[in-house]
Parts: structure tokens; C-alpha cells; sequence
């Protein structure tokens, strides 16, 4: 997000599960297990969009993982002027709850490519996919169940765009197809940019973030952060009050975590360089504001820990992480701030702005937790530096705090590629 933010800012100063899925255990065998990590290149070029996996050695380096890189058989979406809202994204690629399967979007393809995870962590295409995103540019997924939601975006630089963003529902079945469910879509406002899509503890309530919302013209601002009633059906339904607009000056809602262990969204407020901290309401899913604490530049793309007491924040702005305490869930505290190596050169933005040209988009912890992957994209428009599509591999200390070791891993990728997520098994 980076320069498009510091851009789009400038110009605003002016201005439970309910089902459960009949697969058989799967995943990865406990030689490999909490030791893959999955990129997800966003290749936009014709059926170039892979997946590339990597094997953590003993020495804490990365080794590519054989037979990889793994096609998603269709295109990612493409930015070639870095205009703000197509990279704006989370979630583009996740792993099922049982580690059976793994999937990703083609957001350039309008497809979203579900993969088996074979023993050693290898890759395999299910039958039938890539399947129809059931929108144009899907870039946000969730699993609940033998419910999948995929967020599209609509929003594509190299595509014409006929379709309203929305969100949609599918089933999984238990050989990974997917299968849109009639009557399980919400169209939003054209222009509104969904990003991401996230399941609430308790598996009754869909979150989600329309980014570019607050932009559109109108007598009265468009809320850009969603709450859902999550039906039997499948259905989506809208919760009290949503979508809900953001306090004044706040911009758009970008980035989502719920605290694994209180009724609490996190969630990142890049135009303010903020997070917000809302209630959710456990009957109706409705989100209450409760606390908005400043962070560092364009904050956005949000993880906590599996205790609930730290939640991690990047700065896409400054190419850096930010660590929170959430011991008070309602009340995070800045614990500081890592500025993550290879940021790039620094070159100007607008007539008064600066940015690096490498910029933090998509962060996972290890099962272990003990270190946090963390991807950064170009961000320059003209590509100055080249590839500047890096993986971090941060270490975690005991009281959540993280350093960077090591050197990043340089990926593979085109300098015009930006890669746009991270997982790990």
C-alpha cells in the first residue's frame, strides 16, 4: 500500500462452526510439520501464478521444496502504475483448519486454485481446479466449516471490470471442490475495494474490509468495515449497523485480527496510521468501537498470537513490524518497532512525500510461533530497484517481540510481480 496511502493521504488532508467437513485427516507428516512455509507469487502474467514452498533447515535457513514452484493454473492481478487498492489485500491464499488443503486466489483469472497438501508438504492440483471465483478479482479467502467465502475486489487494472465487487459463498466438499452456494452473495458498491474476509472465534460472524469505501461520492460516507451473520445456509447477513463507517479522518478499513481469546476485532487504519479495537456483540455480530491507538505509517495487515496477548502490525508505510501488547484486549500497547532489512532506496512521492521502495504486505506466524514470516513488495512505480520482492524470517523472542536475524530471502519473481501472501504448516 505504501505510496498509493502516502498519495491517497495527501489528497484527503485537502480534503462455532456450523458445519463440519466429511474429509479424512491429511496435511503434512510430523517430519515436516511447522517447518513449510508458502509464497504466493500474484504473477500476472498468462497461467504464471504459482505457489512457491520452502523447507525451514535446522540452521533456521530456507531451502526451496522440491518440485517447486506449484501453478495456480491462472493469473494474479496486475499493477503496473501502483495505483492504491489491487495489492491492498489479505488472506489471498490460506491453509484449511485440518491442513488437508490449501487455497489461493488467481486474482488476474477470476479463479480460485485449491491444492492438496501431500506428507511432505508437495502440492497437487484438486480435480476440477481452478474454480470460478463466482465475481472478478478475488483476493481475500475463508474457511468455516464446509463453508469457503471468497472476497472480489472488482478492481483490476488490466481488466475490464463488469461486475460489482461482492462476496460469495461456497461449499468444499471432501475432495477440495468447491461449489458456489445459490443465494450466497452480497454485492457492495462498485469502487468500495473488498480486501480481506475473516471468521470471528466463535464461526457465527464474517468480518470483512470494502478498503476504498470512505473515497466514494456520495451526501453521506459508505462504511468500509462489514460485519456478517454467517446463516445455515450459507447465506450472508448483514449485523446490526454494518457496514460501519470509521471516526472522521480515520480513512478506510484495512487489515483484520480477532483476539483468540476475547470478543475483540483489531482492526488497521492506514490513512490514520492506526488500529481500532471494536466489541462484537455475541449474538448479533454488531462491531462497537472501544479504542483507537496510534502506529506507524500505513498500518495495516494485522496477526496476533495464539494467547491473544500480542498482536503484530505492519507498517507498510516504513517497511517495518510493530508489536503490541493486548494483555488488555480493548487497550493495545506498543512494545516497538522493527524496521525490516533490504528496504529498498527512498524516492519521492507527490511533491513533499518519501517512501522506500520495498513494502511489507503479508505476515503469518509458524505454528510454533516462535518466527514470523513476513513478505515485501516493490513499491516504486517505476521499479527503481528492480525485484524488491523479499521474504523476512523474523525471530520471535519469549516476550513477543521480534528481531531479524538473518537476511532476507530474495524471491524469485519478476521485478514488475508483487507478491501478496505467506503461510505456513
Amino acid at each position: 500500500m505504501n505510496t498509493r496511502l502516502l498519495v491517497a493521504g495527501a489528497g484527503l488532508t485537502a480534503l462455532t462452526a456450523l458445519f463440519s467437513c466429511n474429509k479424512q485427516p491429511g496435511g503434512v507428516g510430523e517430519r515436516a510439520e511447522g517447518k513449510l512455509v508458502y509464497v504466493l507469487s500474484n504473477d500476472y502474467h498468462d497461467n504464471a501464478n504459482a505457489v512457491w514452498a520452502y523447507k525451514k533447515k535446522a540452521d533456521g535457513s530456507l531451502e526451496a521444496l522440491p518440485g517447486s514452484p506449484f501453478y495456480t493454473q491462472g493469473a494474479g492481478a496486475g499493477n503496473p502504475k501502483e495505483v492504491l487498492g489491487p495489492d491492498d489485500i489479505d488472506d489471498a491464499m490460506i491453509i484449511s483448519p485440518d491442513g488437508q488443503y490449501l487455497l489461493a486466489v488467481n486474482g488476474g483469472s477470476n479463479t480460485v486454485a485449491v491444492f492438496t497438501i501431500g506428507s511432505n508438504g508437495r502440492l497437487s492440483p484438486v480435480p476440477g481446479s481452478p474454480f470460478p471465483s463466482g465475481g472478478q478479482t478475488p483476493c481475500s479467502i475463508a474457511i468455516n466449516g464446509r463453508f469457503v467465502y471468497v472476497a472480489n475486489k472488482a478492481f483490476d487494472p488490466l481488466h475490464t471490470i463488469t461486475q460489482l465487487p461482492n462476496y460469495v459463498t461456497f461449499t468444499i466438499d471432501g475432495s477440495g471442490h468447491l461449489e458456489q452456494v445459490p443465494g450466497g452473495k452480497v454485492e457492495v458498491p462498485a469502487g468500495s475495494a473488498p480486501s480481506q474476509v475473516l471468521v470471528s472465534n466463535d464461526h457465527r460472524f464474517l468480518f470483512a474490509t470494502d478498503f476504498l469505501a470512505f473515497m466514494l461520492q456520495g451526501k453521506e460516507p459508505v462504511g468500509t468495515l462489514l460485519s456478517f451473520e454467517l446463516e445455515y445456509t450459507g447465506s450472508l447477513k448483514y449485523a446490526p449497523g454494518s457496514p460501519y463507517v470509521l471516526p472522521s479522518g480515520d480513512g478506510g478499513a484495512l487489515g483484520l485480527a480477532v483476539n483468540p481469546h476475547s470478543q475483540t476485532l483489531y482492526v488497521g487504519f492506514p490513512v490514520a496510521s492506526s488500529v481500532g479495537a471494536y466489541s462484537i456483540d455475541p449474538y448479533t455480530g454488531k462491531l462497537t468501537l472501544q479504542n483507537t491507538v496510534k502506529a506507524g505509517a500505513a498500518a495495516c495487515w494485522l496477526r496476533t498470537n495464539k494467547a491473544g496477548t500480542r498482536l503484530y502490525v505492519l507498517n507498510s508505510g516504513a517497511d517495518a513490524v510493530q508489536v503490541f501488547s493486548t494483555e488488555s484486549p480493548n487497550a493495545p500497547v506498543s512494545l516497538g518497532t522493527l524496521v525490516l532489512k533490504e528496504p529498498g532506496t527512498t524516492f519521492a512521492v507527490g511533491e513533499t512525500g518519501t517512501a522506500t521502495s520495498s513494502g511489507d504486505f503479508a505476515l503469518n506466524l509458524s505454528p510454533d510461533e516462535q518466527t514470523l514470516y513476513v513478505v515485501s513488495q516493490p513499491t516504486d512505480p517505476n521499479f527503481g530497484d528492480g525485484n524488491s520482492n523479499w521474504l523476512h524470517v523474523l525471530k520471535v523472542a519469549a516476550d513477543g517481540t521480534v528481531s531479524e536475524p538473518t537476511e532476507p530471502l530474495k524471491l524469485p519473481f519478476g521485478a514488475d510481480v508483487r507478491s501478496t501472501a505467506v503461510v505456513t504448516q
